[in-house]
């Protein structure tokens, strides 16, 4: 069987025809236009893709999609969502896309989607215990046991941006946004372009940035104690400067034998992350029901 995946976002929605085994048949993606169009259009936008996408590759089984904001994975609602979806929160989106496609449809949180694609086919591959952290505009994770992802009781486990730190919170303090203001780049190649220059200024910021995502990595060592931190998000491109560094934090902040069996792993499946967790998602409820 194959499976409409979809994997919304604030600039694309990005979509592909998927196998069972997530061999993907076909990809691409439209202009999500939000500021146009606006948060109400969503489900139909995803609508038009799928039935687009059934008219060149057959009938799909269901519709997988992940999306940004706070998710109820059980019922495919959206709890609450940021200023750059107005309107979106409170959105049934499961209901309104199955009314639309006549297809059983899953939603689940993107970044959860993209740490549990990358826990089946990705970089934690194998693994029983998986965190992964994405660190972009903000930061973000997921929490993946047995396979599973974990939702916490207010469906916000993973949600480590949130952690608290001296100073803020690690979001405040470690992300993309954070390391601009702190060095005055206008983006991320230019901090690490005047960093392999030898500017004193970008070495500094990203030296404090990785030492406070390693903090935020020890605290949940020490409480998942999990087989792989798995890093991702478009920062973690560089993993040739984070790597040792992380490692070498790690190291200075936990005892050894808790440290002994959790390896770091860099994310592979790029944006492919959160439709091929969407559709593990998909296959995972439909196990249950």
């Amino acid at each position: 069987m194959q499976y409409a995946c979809i994997d919304i976002g604030g600039t694309a929605i990005k979509y592909a025809m998927m196998t069972e085994d997530g061999q993907i048949l076909a990809k691409g993606q439209v202009l999500t236009k939000v500021e146009t169009d606006g948060s109400r259009a969503i489900p139909g936008k995803i609508a038009a893709i799928v039935c687009d996408l059934q008219k060149e590759y057959g009938q799909a089984a269901g519709v997988a999609v992940c999306s940004p904001g706070l998710i109820d994975a059980e019922k495919g609602e959206v709890i609450f969502a940021g200023p750059n979806f107005p309107g979106y929160s409170g959105m049934k989106l499961r209901e309104e896309i199955e009314k639309l496609t006549q297809l059983p449809c899953t939603v689940e949180n993107d970044v959860n989607a993209a740490g549990l694609g990358e826990s089946w086919l990705g970089a934690g591959k194998g693994a029983k215990s998986a965190f992964c952290m994405f660190v972009g505009t903000g930061v973000g994770g997921a929490l993946v046991l047995d396979g599973h992802l974990v939702h916490g009781a207010a469906a916000a486990a993973g949600e480590i941006g949130f952690l608290p730190l001296a100073g803020g919170s690690l979001e405040q303090l470690a992300s993309m946004t954070a390391l601009l203001q702190n060095t005055g780049a206008a983006t991320g190649e230019e901090v690490f372009a005047r960093a392999a220059a030898g500017e004193e200024k970008a070495l500094t910021a990203l030296e404090d940035m990785t030492r406070k995502l390693a903090c935020g990595l020890a605290q949940i060592c020490c409480v998942v104690n999990p087989e792989v931190l798995i890093m991702g998000g478009a920062v973690m491109a560089q993993r040739e400067f984070f790597e040792p560094r992380l490692h070498q934090y790690l190291a200075e902040l936990l005892p050894p034998a808790l440290l002994k069996h959790t390896r770091i792993a860099f994310a592979q499946l790029g944006t492919a992350a959160g439709f091929t967790g969407a559709l593990r998602h998909f296959l995972q409820k439909a196990g249950q029901r």
